[in-house]
Formats: structure tokens, C-alpha cells, sequence
């Protein structure tokens, strides 16, 4: 089934995150330390997650990726050396919602960056994921969602 791409407007929301460089083959292991390290930040500041955790994609060049683990926060928190506070921008989104298992995703990325060529829209800023369902608490990789995000004009 094709995805079903489509434009958002969305709202700044503040996030706090660590940003690092890996390898493709390693995104999957390094990520759950991240989300993790950034967790236990924010509740040892007496916070909670304000959603689900994001990847932000700053680049990729060939197999390496520069990518941010983040944490949207209900509103701005300090930061530290390595844990950066920030937030995603508001505006015009290219988004779809992938379902399945996580391997299946370039094919999702490839869908929308097609979709964005046919409807004019350029690129304006890094792309994310937002991990909807939780791999832990859903064990069937059939149910799991993820939403991806493009800012474009």
C-alpha cells in the first residue's frame, strides 16, 4: 500500500536532545542510549516527555549520519554541554505515516521525497521521525507507526 503524503502546519515545540555522528548500520543501536540519557535528564529535573522520542536528521553522507535523539519537553528546558535544548520549527511539513517494522522506512523516506518533487515542494530544514509506538510495549513490528516530518516551502 502507498503511502499517503500530505502538507501540515505545525507549532514550534521545544525539545531537548544529544546530537552525534554514526554509521547506518548502527542507528539502531546507538539511538536507545540516547533516548535514554535524554529521559533521565529531563525526569531528574522533575519533568516528564511532553510526546513520543524523534530522530532529527541533520545529514547523511554516503553511510554516515549526523543525527539528534530528542525528547519534546511541555516547555523550554536548560541544557547541558551534551545534552542540547531546542526546539523543532513551526511551519509548512511534508509528513507520512509509516507502519511496520523500522527496516522498511527508506522505502517510506523515498515515497515522501518523490512526493515532495511532484508537488513543487523544496526542502527548508532537516527532516525527522516521531517513534508513535513504542517497540517495548508493542513486541507485533506489523503495528508499529512512525510519523516522519520535512520542513519544506
Amino acid at each position: 500500500m502507498k503511502p499517503e503524503c500530505r502538507t501540515q502546519q505545525i507549532e514550534a515545540q521545544p525539545i531537548l536532545g544529544i546530537r552525534t555522528t554514526t554509521t547506518m548500520d548502527r542507528i539502531a543501536q546507538v539511538m536507545g542510549p540516547l533516548f535514554g540519557e535524554v529521559h533521565g535528564y529531563i525526569q531528574q529535573h522533575g519533568q516528564t516527555p511532553a510526546g513520543m522520542p524523534l530522530t532529527i536528521y541533520h545529514s547523511m553522507d554516503g553511510n554516515t549520519v549526523d543525527l539528534e535523539c530528542a525528547l519534546p519537553v511541555a516547555s523550554p528546558m536548560a541544557g547541558t554541554d551534551r545534552i542540547r535544548a531546542c526546539e523543532l520549527p513551526a511551519g509548512t511539513m511534508a509528513t507520512v505515516t509509516h507502519s511496520g517494522p523500522y527496516d522498511n522506512l527508506p522505502a517510506t523516506w523515498a515515497a515522501l521525497t518523490e512526493w515532495m518533487k511532484s508537488q513543487g515542494l523544496e526542502a527548508a530544514g532537516a527532516p525527522w521521525e516521531v517513534y508513535v509506538t513504542d517497540p517495548g510495549a508493542e513486541p507485533d513490528r506489523t503495528k508499529w507507526r512512525t510519523d516522519i516530518f520535512f520542513p519544506v516551502r
